[in-house]
């Protein structure tokens, strides 16, 4: 993700845009890495 200037977004920083949660999805396979309560995907936040 990049901000206004075109500078990518440090890990710090696009943390706080989605409220401190994790990101859990990977970009290429679109599928969950990871679940629980710290994704901040709806569909990785709970085990299917």
């Amino acid at each position: 993700m990049k901000n206004q200037n075109g500078k990518k977004l440090g890990k710090k920083q696009l943390r706080a845009i989605t409220g401190g949660l994790q990101m859990c999805i990977d970009p290429d396979t679109n599928q969950c890495m990871a679940y629980g309560r710290q994704c901040a995907e709806l569909q990785c936040r709970y085990i299917p």
